[in-house]
């Protein structure tokens, strides 16, 4: 992924409007290149700090590359969960369309029997 690419996915990654996909590359091109990492941060500390501010309780001092860090790592954790399961549910596809196909072959064979 180019840095002009990750750049332009800074924001919708904050918003969580990233695809798995481009969630996946997103966060693979961060962990390799420090100048979309420092974006990455620049723009999340932002975005924390404005939520901050909008918070009641204004003596709440965040580390927010901490929480940044938590963030990524929350992420990657949910790319992994998702891949998991959609391999999950493949192979539960595949099951069923066997044992349906298997069913069908069984059904033909007796009624050819029948006749």
């Amino acid at each position: 992924m180019e840095c002009s690419k990750a750049e332009g996915m800074v924001t919708r990654y904050i918003n969580r409007t990233l695809t798995l996909k481009e969630q996946e590359e997103f966060l693979q091109h961060i962990e390799n290149c420090s100048s979309c990492y420092d974006e990455l941060e620049t723009y999340f500390i932002v975005q924390q700090a404005m939520q901050q501010l909008d918070d009641e309780d204004e003596e709440t001092v965040m580390d927010f590359r901490r929480l940044l860090e938590q963030d990524l790592k929350r992420s990657r954790r949910d790319v992994i969960r998702k891949k998991v399961c959609r391999c999950i549910l493949a192979v539960l596809g595949c099951l069923v369309l066997g044992f349906l196909a298997a069913f069908l072959i069984f059904v033909v064979m007796e009624v050819f029997q029948l006749l």
